[in-house]
């Protein structure tokens, strides 16, 4: 059974040439011309899936019409180019199914992971002297401090209200305080956008990140991370988690 399914394609394609239907061809010339427009429209921002799944296959598949254009007999090209689709297909769904049973799986497991941590937190009812620390305050202000690296950080909704609360220097370290006299380090910002908390190497911790676009997320992995704010290309800094109730708190510049 396995076999009859490996060599199907190879048996429809010496139909395909033994018969030599200029309807079939036709057919084929027609799906090579939707395969060439489907990879015309698919750009960068087109998503992931078009981007590193049907993209490839698009052009592999129209690279296989490529290299059988110089097959003279009609019959023997169609046939030749439908058993290489049709094993090109079979090639990336099974790569498309993989790849979605190895997300399951990671989804699976981060999902085993919090609830382990959930009942382990709450399986107790004693005081927890030895675990692992809950979120404090600071941890907090140590994302609401982070901003654009060598600027200062406002808090305010305008000019006329705003008032200097720290700054990042060019390095990425995250200060509060209003001026050189009272400033003290409470984190970093490394190359990535990822916060630290802590005034050195030895204590930091992870508790948020800044992505490319200017999202400001609050968390220690993309587990439990939730998105608190962003900053604009100005400057500008907004609380909340989308478009819809986000309000100005303040700005990262001079």
């Amino acid at each position: 059974m396995e076999y009859l399914i490996l060599f199907s394609p190879l048996l429809i394609g010496l139909i395909i040439a033994l018969i030599n239907s200029p309807t079939v061809d036709n057919n084929v010339a027609k799906f090579e011309d939707w395969l060439s427009y489907r990879k015309q429209i698919i750009t960068s921002d087109s998503g992931k899936l078009n981007r590193f799944l049907t993209r490839p296959f698009l052009w592999m598949a129209l690279k296989i019409k490529e290299l059988t254009n110089s097959i003279a007999h009609s019959g023997v090209k169609s046939g030749l180019r439908i058993t290489s689709y049709i094993y090109l297909g079979g090639l990336f769904l099974y790569l498309f199914v993989t790849f979605a049973i190895i997300i399951v799986i990671v989804v699976m497991i981060g999902v085993g992971f919090w609830i382990y941590d959930k009942l382990t937190s709450d399986s107790s009812s004693s005081p927890k002297v030895f675990n692992k620390r809950p979120p404090s305050s600071r941890d907090e202000n140590v994302v609401d401090y982070a901003g654009l690296k060598g600027k200062k950080i406002y808090s305010g909704t305008n000019w006329f209200n705003e008032e200097l609360k720290g700054r990042v220097d060019k390095e990425g370290n995250i200060y509060k305080g209003t001026s050189w006299i009272n400033e003290e380090k409470i984190g970093r910002m490394d190359k990535d956008g990822n916060i630290y908390q802590g005034t050195s190497f030895f204590n930091e911790s992870k508790v948020g990140r800044i992505d490319k676009e200017g999202n400001i997320y609050k968390g220690t992995s993309w587990i439990n991370e939730e998105k608190t704010g962003r900053i604009d290309k100005d400057g500008k800094v907004y609380k909340g988690t989308s478009w819809l109730n986000e309000e100005r708190k303040g700005r990262s510049g001079e």
